[in-house]
């Protein structure tokens, strides 16, 4: 009985490390740099709760012990025109992760209550234009929570990463950005690193409704060892920290109220992954800015 416990615990901090999100981010970077002296600041909260995870197969099967995972938190996402060919990136989440064990109803679970990974980056201009091509480079790191709790409120590990980001206008009535990249894990019993993709696809409708679809994917490779390396507990059986990979997919609505204020809303849903959980997350948001690019120019323009 014990060790099925000890199993069953070590597989909550399991999935929840492969549920883990860039959450201070809900939109997508733009390829387009603000102006010395501009800014962009977003304050938001999402929800979403699980109770199924993907296998190492793509398979999907309930959580060991069923249940839930249920994550609700609140970001801030800030970007700060610093020089002609920068801007700074600050983000970070505040969360409450539970994990509720048996059926759904069943007790209120263990919570965790704090600041998930910080966001800090830069991103310098290659080109500039209608077309525009940007280089990103971030440091992602935990908030002082205890990485070996269950659940645990983010990767539980330092990261850097880097990410070619191009985006350019669609007719007259839109935007297309893409971006591709590669993050590295700095400790040994993190998640393998990743490779990074995303997409987005904006059409305004009238002057001052954006709909947007939204492609996140992060493609995990293997160690290459041959000792079995498991995420934190030697949990359900094939979930180790090769091969973590996500695809997930959502709608961006965005109403410009005006040159300084975005009201925001969106969902992103698990379309395929290995080793994570199914997530169907919603969240919402207001966006203050003060900005020169246009509103062909990505989620940070402006209305001309």
């Amino acid at each position: 009985m014990l060790s099925l416990m000890n199993a069953r615990f070590a597989s909550w901090i399991t999935i929840a490390a492969a549920a883990a999100l860039p959450l201070a981010r809900s939109a997508a970077a733009d390829p387009w740099l603000l102006a010395p002296g501009d800014h962009y600041y977003q304050l938001g909260g999402s929800y979403f709760s699980a109770d199924s995870y993907h296998r190492l197969g793509g398979d999907r099967a309930p959580l060991d012990g069923g249940g839930l995972h249920e994550e609700k938190a609140v970001y801030s996402y800030n970007e700060f025109g610093w020089k002609k060919s920068r801007t700074l990136i600050l983000g970070f989440p505040y969360l409450s992760v539970t994990r509720r064990g048996g059926a759904a109803s069943a007790g209120s679970g263990r919570t965790e209550t704090g600041f998930g990974d910080l966001l800090a980056g830069v991103r310098w201009r290659l080109h500039e234009g209608p077309a525009a091509l940007s280089l990103e480079t971030d440091w992602i790191a935990p908030l002082g929570y205890d990485s070996d709790l269950s659940p645990r409120l983010g990767d539980g590990s330092s990261s850097i990463s880097g990410a070619l980001q191009y985006g350019m206008p669609v007719a007259s009535r839109g935007f297309l950005e893409l971006e591709g990249g590669y993050r590295y894990f700095l400790y040994p019993k993190s998640p393998t690193d990743q490779m990074l993709a995303g997409a987005t696809l904006g059409i305004w409708l009238g002057r001052s409704l954006l709909i947007a679809g939204r492609y996140e994917g992060k493609f995990g490779g293997s160690s290459g060892d041959t000792i079995y390396r498991a995420l934190p507990g030697d949990a359900v059986p094939g979930t180790t920290d090769d091969q973590i990979t996500t695809h997930l997919a959502g709608p961006v609505l965005v109403y410009r109220v005006d040159d300084h204020i975005d009201l925001i809303g969106g969902s992103m849903h698990t379309a395929s992954a290995k080793n994570a959980l199914h997530i169907d997350r919603f969240y919402v948001a207001v966006a203050m800015k003060q900005t020169r690019l246009n509103r062909l120019q990505g989620l940070l323009g402006g209305t001309r």
